[in-house]
């Protein structure tokens, strides 16, 4: 009987004891949460009073050597209690039915083994109004969130893991309490935190790099291109001499660099590559190069990729399995290159339709390429167009001269709403708002005009991954057209305005700012353009007007 207490008392005591160990990455991850919350939600902190960069370096060093749980909330508590002013009071309002909530997720409060102490002044601060503007705050005339006041770390040096920590936490609790989108990652934005941590311990250049790549992979934003990445800044990456287009799992070549050194490899355009170093195209991608760019979604990765850095690598050459047009297969290396004036000579195949404005391409049948046509060209083309039965605009470029409402005013009986957009309210809290700022002048999420004389024919919309950010909005315009049908494939994913934000060691990324809705209230962040068709390309016997094709399929049906 007294053996069987020992070992209950032992066994109790050892479980109480590892339950009070507390891991590394996990202090991590608190100080994280907790210093993102105290900077944009405390009454004191938040209006500047502090040094906030240097107060997460002095807590880093200290968490440090903290063993157990208890510690670490008797620290946490003792430096928000050090932060508190007489003057600055926690104040707590209710919020209002219509603001967007989605964001706010502070689950971590209870599920983090904090006492209840900690748990009770931490609550207090989440739902405090008494909040200060001076990190950030919302840009009365256009919405976007202003981070001015909130520097780069004088000195910053990687080579410091506090530093590189701190790198971390700025960026995450930015977006954590004011990207509106951040509710639509793939990975939950919590759960992002807890996979990169481990990513920023040990430094070698190289490493971290690596570790920025894949916290702003995670992102998912279309916009979040990190000019500073290991894909787009090692001095070291060659390219091969093609450019193609990924259609299943397949590049069809559609672009050779320098024909006469391609001649040597035995490739031209319209060969078929359908593995590289051994693996699929699609899992070759999706493993190379998933954690190194942010995309809303996978079709948009392959739009990124295959026009160069698909067959690009920092060695001299690259393994793939190649079949010609006649069918032959072959296994072969190809070689890959430092691009120069001297051996960029490209040829494409061609698309005659690319370097056409407008043009009638059957009787009854309109096109216009919106990429580089302005508003008087646009003028002469429906007045041409005006008595046909079917117009097709090609929006898989981007639109370079023209507003939305340039072609809209054609298109539409009458003006309408064409966007309901989402905009930052306060931290972690959104606001719809289908109305501009500037909405005196002129409203932008308006489209079209009273017009009886408005075209009546039927209106096919061309998009595909290459449309995109501006080309998206302006699609949108021409979709709540009564007579548009849209064809493609899903589009960018990133509709509405870059925000630029200075990172801790200088560099710089956008994030798309505004969230992107139909009137419907479906959303097109991440998702992209509604498809009313989609257009199902084949490698095999490439047909590069495959969607003009179907276009005049859809507008002859009766």
């Amino acid at each position: 009987m007294k053996k069987s207490l020992v070992i209950i008392f032992l066994s109790t005591y050892c479980l109480n004891y590892s339950q009070n160990i507390i891991s590394s990455d996990k202090k991590i991850e608190n100080l994280i949460q907790i210093w993102g919350l105290l900077k944009y939600k405390h009454p004191n902190v938040s209006k500047g009073n502090f040094d906030f960069d240097k107060e997460f370096i002095k807590q880093y060093d200290k968490i440090k050597t903290i063993k157990t749980q208890e510690e670490l909330n008797a620290e946490f508590l003792n430096w928000i209690i050090c932060l508190n002013s007489e003057k600055e009071k926690i104040k707590t309002n209710k919020k209002k039915k219509e603001l967007f909530a989605k964001n706010e997720d502070y689950s971590w409060i209870i599920s983090s083994n904090f006492s209840e102490k900690l748990i009770e002044i931490l609550t207090l601060l989440k739902d405090n109004s008494n909040f200060g503007k001076y990190y950030s705050f919302v840009n009365k005339m256009s919405s976007t969130v202003n981070f001015n006041n909130d520097k780069e770390l004088p000195n910053f040096d990687a080579k410091k893991e506090s530093h590189r920590f701190l790198f971390l936490a700025s960026f995450w609790n930015k977006m954590r309490y004011w990207n509106v989108n951040i509710y639509l990652t793939e990975t939950k934005w919590n759960k992002v935190l807890q996979e990169v941590i481990p990513d920023f311990y040990h430094y070698d250049k190289t490493k971290y790099q690596l570790a920025k790549d894949k916290l702003f992979s995670r992102l998912n934003d279309s916009h979040a291109n990190y000019n500073y990445s290991s894909l787009y800044k090692n001095p070291n990456r060659k390219f091969s001499l093609y450019g193609g287009r990924i259609i299943n799992d397949t590049l069809i070549i559609n672009k050779v660099f320098n024909q006469e050194f391609a001649k040597l490899e035995g490739i031209e355009l319209g060969d078929l590559i359908y593995s590289i170093n051994g693996k699929k195209i699609n899992d070759y991608y999706n493993d190379k190069f998933s954690n190194s760019i942010s995309t809303s979604n996978k079709n948009y990765l392959k739009a990124i990729l295959e026009k160069s850095y698909l067959l690009s690598e920092t060695k001299d050459s690259l393994k793939i399995s190649l079949m010609k047009k006649n069918g032959q297969i072959k296994q072969q290396n190809i070689k890959l290159y430092k691009f120069s004036k001297k051996i960029y000579k490209p040829k494409s195949i061609l698309d005659t339709l690319s370097t056409i404005k407008w043009i009638k391409i059957k009787e009854n049948i309109g096109y216009i390429n919106l990429h580089k046509i302005n508003k008087l060209e646009v003028e002469n083309a429906f007045k041409a167009f005006k008595n046909t039965k079917g117009i097709i605009l090609d929006l898989r470029n981007y639109p370079q001269s023209l507003n939305t409402n340039d072609i809209s005013s054609f298109l539409y009986p009458k003006k309408k709403v064409f966007i309901k957009i989402l905009t930052a309210y306060s931290p972690s809290i959104g606001k719809y708002d289908t109305q501009s700022a500037l909405k005196i002048i002129k409203n932008p999420f308006v489209a079209g005009k009273n017009n009886k004389e408005f075209y009546k024919g039927k209106v096919i919309l061309l998009v595909d991954r290459n449309t995109a950010s501006k080309a998206e909005f302006f699609a949108m315009s021409i979709q709540s057209s009564p007579n548009c049908t849209t064809i493609g494939e899903q589009t960018f994913g990133a509709i509405m305005n870059r925000n630029e934000i200075l990172l801790k060691d200088k560099t710089k990324i956008d994030f798309t700012s505004v969230g992107a809705f139909y009137p419907d209230n479906t959303n097109a962040q991440r998702k992209g353009l509604k498809i009313d068709f989609k257009v199902q390309e084949k490698a095999k016997k490439y047909n590069v007007y495959k969607y003009i094709d179907e276009a005049i399929k859809l507008i002859e049906e009766k």
